[in-house]
């Protein structure tokens, strides 16, 4: 009767510790997945707004193009994330932003229009 109580206490102590475990591992990824969600960079008016911001290594910025003209995001000489190719009016593009550094970019259309990325 001792070692099935025993084996019983030992059995619950093993579900408690599991059950918390499991409960504590969704808070963990949400922290990360915070941590790691887009910034918005629109285009208006010619610009990027903000034009230096500043992420986490894998992080993605949408950019957002709020004029009634074509834009693009392209990197300066050193590519060090994928252009976005053109953003119609209207429309918006994810970039990838995976090497840590300074990732200075410009709009293909209106070399005027300038942005820079630091990543962390």
């Amino acid at each position: 009767m001792k070692i099935s109580l025993l084996l019983l206490t030992w059995a619950y102590l093993g579900l408690v510790t599991i059950s918390m475990t499991v409960s504590a591992a969704p808070n963990e990824i949400s922290r990360e997945q915070q941590a790691r969600k887009p910034i918005t960079v629109t285009i208006d008016a010619f610009q990027f707004q903000p034009d230096e911001i500043m992420i986490k290594r894998g992080q993605s910025i949408i950019f957002i193009n709020k004029d009634e003209v074509p834009h693009t995001v392209t990197p300066d000489k050193n590519r060090h994330f994928i252009p976005s190719g053109i953003i119609k009016g209207g429309e918006q593009h994810e970039v990838l932003f995976e090497s840590v550094g300074v990732q200075d970019y410009s709009c293909d259309f209106h070399p005027s229009m300038r942005g820079r990325v630091i990543v962390k």
